[in-house]
């Protein structure tokens, strides 16, 4: 039998896959994290001329948390969220039109629906709500849960251990996602410090770093649909003094990720960001 004729063609390198999390959803991470930043950008873009009281609020650098969560939800999950914004919402589906029309005719667009709670500007009733609907989704035994997105800063560390020990007393499905913290707030790391010693498995992240942030995720999800009671997912900002704006910018950072493993490349991005800004312009405000 003729052996095959040796091709003199160059070997065609095909990207490394993770299992745990396969090329496909990279770029699902990367696509969401990009149009809720074009999003932001256009909100911020509208609202220049509302009053400051009413504004959507609007965070840039928060994507790579935000998405990380919103994207391992199921359709029955409940979130809570720290202030009126467009960002859960919008990762989960929301129309787009709405959102937009929200900002520019001055109105509230952030009327809970059936998977959102209703927003407390008292951080303590808005956690003691989210505990309370944790409690009363467990009670149904479908392995739903709360994704409640907290600023570590909203309470003092003192004032975080009982929320902390309430939740984990009553084994409540609820993961607390501590969105990056800066200002006001206890140093980074230190709320998984005190929710750990409250027996809630605290667990800090590179606010930056979608792919961990999504991994931690997945396996704290896991525990807490299992009924194993609540986890904390603290995402910690890092930022040195002349530090490469990519490296702190969790979009840059994701996008340079999948150039690096050769899952994307420019026209790719250029297709996301075109297909998104042409929706944007298409709503009629």
């Amino acid at each position: 039998m003729k052996s095959p004729k040796k091709s003199g063609a160059p070997a065609v390198e095909v990207p490394w896959e993770n299992p745990l999390i396969p090329n496909k959803r990279l770029r699902e991470l990367y696509t969401a994290m990009a149009e809720l930043r074009l999003l932001e950008e256009h909100i911020a873009t509208i609202q220049r001329r509302a009053k400051p009281s009413s504004r959507l609020q609007v965070n840039p650098g928060e994507e790579a948390c935000r998405v990380s969560a919103a994207l391992s939800l199921l359709t029955d999950d409940v979130t809570s969220d720290p202030a009126p914004g467009i960002a859960t919402r919008f990762l989960r589906g929301g129309k787009l039109a709405g959102i937009l029309q929200s900002a520019e005719l001055d109105v509230d667009a952030t009327q809970p629906v059936s998977t959102e709670l209703p927003f407390a500007i008292d951080p303590e009733r808005r956690l003691l709500l989210a505990i309370g609907a944790a409690l009363a989704l467990a009670s149904k035994k479908k392995g739903q849960l709360v994704l409640a997105n907290i600023y570590p800063g909203e309470l003092t560390l003192p004032e975080w251990k009982p929320i902390f020990r309430l939740a984990s007393a009553h084994s409540a499905p609820i993961l607390f996602v501590a969105l990056p913290a800066f200002g006001n707030s206890p140093k980074p790391g230190k709320l998984a410090e005190l929710s750990t010693s409250a027996s809630v498995p605290g667990i800090p992240v590179d606010a930056v770093d979608a792919v961990a942030l999504y991994r931690v995720v997945q396996e704290s999800m896991v525990r807490v649909r299992a009924g194993g009671g609540p986890v904390l997912m603290e995402c910690v900002p890092f930022q040195l003094a002349g530090q490469d704006p990519q490296s702190s910018d969790p979009v840059l950072a994701m996008r340079a990720s999948l150039v690096h493993r050769q899952i994307a490349d420019d026209a790719w991005f250029h297709s996301i960001d075109t297909r998104f800004t042409a929706r944007l312009k298409a709503v009629k405000l």
